[in-house]
């Protein structure tokens, strides 16, 4: 039994110790951390940092041109003409559509009629999709 006495103490006086040693390395790593000094250094070092990536970016950009690959800025620019095109095909969409239902409107409404009449009302429908089409191209132009 007093073997048992004797692991029990030794294990107590290690716990003991060890968290006493765990409390000292807490408060000596706090001390360390909470010094203005390193908060400098951690400010000076990520503004060199910043300064190092922006040239390294002006030297990519420079780079880029005789090497013929692209830049972030060329991807991010084409991604953004691609939304541009996106946007203008969705339009055409809706005015080829719009165009389509007229047409068939006119169809319907001009049975039997002379084809003369026929060709001056899509000679005027296509005057307004021309104009329809202008307008949105030039304003869409004027935001770019």
């Amino acid at each position: 039994m007093s073997s048992i006495n004797h692991t029990e103490a030794l294990l107590n006086a290690i716990k003991k110790a060890g968290t006493k040693l765990e409390k000292e390395l807490n408060e000596s790593i706090q001390k360390s951390i909470n010094k203005e000094e390193i908060f400098k250094d951690m400010l000076t070092r990520s503004e060199v940092t910043a300064a190092a990536m922006k040239k390294l970016q002006q030297a990519i950009e420079t780079l880029s041109v005789p090497l013929n690959f692209p830049t972030k800025t060329d991807v991010a620019n084409a991604a953004k003409l691609t939304v541009q095109a996106e946007e203008k095909m969705d339009l055409i969409d809706e005015k080829v559509i719009a165009l389509t239902q007229s047409f068939d409107e006119l169809k319907r409404s001009l049975n039997g009629t002379d084809s003369n009449g026929i060709l001056k009302v899509l000679s005027d429908l296509k005057e307004t999709l021309d104009q329809d089409l202008e307008s949105s191209s030039s304003s869409e132009s004027a935001e770019y």
